[in-house]
């Protein structure tokens, strides 16, 4: 099975997230992703996406966030741009898990519900955030 890449540009706005989510779901689920697969991948990209919403823009609608979702081989690939502040990937950490306060979950959630999760600093600013998940019965 292959997916031609599907782009979804939407705004950083909280209220246009259920776009995401609902085509996150609608893909997965199309793609071969049971429902509870599929709804951790939704919880994860949403979290993801309010990162770039809180991080990148600080919490203004004016900036875009670009989803890209492709399929190749047994992996499904969603990357996430943003073109807002750019930041050094390496002080993305989530906080210690030992440590009780609310947030600082959402990097580990991520990482529990993807397989790889990178981010790269693309030519233009802003961060480029890939995430994939092997097809259900693959390794």
């Amino acid at each position: 099975m292959s997916l031609v890449p599907v782009i979804l540009d939407v705004p950083a706005d909280p209220a246009a997230m259920f776009i995401v989510r609902a085509v996150v779901g609608n893909i997965s689920a199309r793609i071969g992703f049971g429902a509870e697969d599929t709804d951790k991948l939704v919880l994860a990209v949403d979290e993801a996406c309010t990162n770039v919403i809180r991080h990148a823009y600080a919490n203004s609608a004016d900036g875009r966030i670009a989803v890209t979702f492709s399929l190749g081989g047994d992996c499904f690939e969603i990357a996430i741009r943003d073109f807002g502040a750019g930041a050094d990937p390496a002080t993305f950490k989530g906080r210690d898990l030992d440590e009780i306060r609310p947030g600082g979950l959402g990097i580990h959630f991520i990482k529990s519900v993807f397989d790889k999760m990178e981010y790269d600093a693309p030519p233009g600013g802003g961060m480029l955030l890939r995430l994939v998940k092997h097809m259900p019965g693959e390794l």
